[in-house]
């Protein structure tokens, strides 16, 4: 896992949020870009004046708070965004190649019912960049356990899986699989692919309406440090991303949460 990326917002977790992405980019030796998740350019009504003083004041305080905790050791990039934030991130993804992005459960939202905001909402919908949601007021921890639920155990490319299987490799995690039969479940469903049944200790199985129900069913019982889902065109997410928003009535975790990029 050679590159990191961070959006930074104006919201209190932020810096708790870039100290959980350089726990983990320490394990793996790697280089976190960090950029500001509000860029003056994504407002078209900002004249040339202010939006270079909105700049140059969102360089500062990012600057400000990465010297204030970086140690000697770590390997960050501050990135300028040149234009709105998805499209900076799919820009500097093609440049470099991004393996992982991370962002917090919710960024400035201040509405306690919102589980996923704007920020991490939307580069889950518009990226197929892999995203790692870090839980608020919480530090790395390394793994140990993890739970991958889906309806569905077809993985279209074996990149689909790498951040799994450098997570799962770097920390010896156990992984248990859980297939949720939904409505409408065919046997098609049950095709698992055949690297994630080797890496898995056990199968579940679970009917319920929605795959978030299923992993309600068994997560107190197997206790995961990480939750791992798929984001499929059609899939895990699949009512959820009408808006960049999530509510914790549709979906709620209290561990990492991390979302697979897995097309149709």
């Amino acid at each position: 896992m050679d590159n990191i990326l961070v959006p930074i917002g104006v919201s209190k977790y932020a810096k708790g949020t870039l100290l959980y992405a350089l726990a983990l980019a320490r394990q793996f030796g790697s280089i976190v870009y960090i950029i500001d998740a509000y860029p003056a350019l994504s407002s078209l009504t900002l004249i040339g004046n202010v939006s270079s003083k909105l700049q140059q004041e969102n360089f500062i305080r990012i600057k400000s708070m990465v010297s204030s905790i970086i140690s000697k050791d770590d390997k960050i990039k501050i990135v300028s965004s040149e234009q709105d934030l998805i499209g900076t991130i799919k820009k500097l993804d093609q440049t470099i190649g991004l393996d992982l992005i991370v962002t917090a459960a919710l960024n400035n939202d201040i509405n306690n019912d919102v589980f996923l905001g704007k920020i991490a909402g939307s580069v889950i919908k518009r990226t197929s960049i892999p995203v790692l949601v870090s839980p608020i007021r919480k530090s790395f921890k390394v793994p140990k356990r993890m739970l991958l639920a889906f309806k569905t155990g077809e993985v279209k490319a074996s990149s689909t899986l790498k951040p799994l299987v450098s997570i799962q490799d770097k920390f010896e995690v156990k992984l248990k699989l859980l297939l949720v039969k939904v409505p409408g479940f065919a046997s098609r469903n049950h095709q698992l692919n055949d690297n994630l049944m080797q890496r898995a200790e056990q199968l579940l199985y679970s009917s319920n309406a929605t795959v978030y129900q299923g992993v309600l069913e068994h997560f107190h019982e197997h206790k995961p440090d990480m939750l791992v889902a798929f984001k499929r065109e059609r899939g895990f997410f699949e009512k959820l991303w009408e808006t960049d928003v999530i509510f914790k009535s549709d979906f709620y975790c209290t561990v990492p949460l991390l979302v697979l990029k897995n097309k149709d």
